[in-house]
């Protein structure tokens, strides 16, 4: 993994540990972090961020009172939740379909999800800002 994925998810996650609450469920060891950011004018939002050594930074979010007019240029992936325990293995056992980290969060378990893989520090910071309902500084 090169040392701009590395300094993206160290940026992210310090950010999200000054700004946004530990989730109830907590954070995992080494592969994720779970949190509830505030927002502007709403309840908090749920997010997590995948910061598996050699991998780019996922960060997956709910969907809904999410801005869609702000996303322009980052990239997100729609997750509908009916993708959740939709898809069978080969050993005939229904599975997830989404990142297992997410089984504990209350409405992005099975809600619809936003997940986003960015490139730049200024993506990171409109994706947070944007989430939190917030204005870039």
């Amino acid at each position: 993994m090169t040392d701009l994925h590395a300094a993206l998810k160290r940026l992210c996650q310090e950010r999200l540990d000054r700004e946004a609450a530990v989730h109830r469920s907590g954070h995992q060891n080494v592969h994720a972090r779970r949190y509830l950011l505030p927002r502007t004018a709403a309840g908090p939002i749920e997010v997590a961020i995948i910061v598996k050594p050699d991998s780019k930074l996922q960060i997956w979010c709910e969907a809904d009172g999410v801005d869609p007019s702000r996303l322009s240029g980052l990239r997100p992936e729609k997750r509908p939740g009916s993708e959740t325990y939709s898809t069978v293995n080969a050993s005939g056992d229904v599975v997830y379909g989404r990142h297992s980290s997410l089984k504990s969060f209350d409405r992005l378990h099975r809600g619809d999800a936003l997940r986003f893989v960015p490139e730049t520090i200024g993506e990171v910071d409109r994706i947070l800002d944007t989430l939190a309902n917030r204005s870039a500084p």
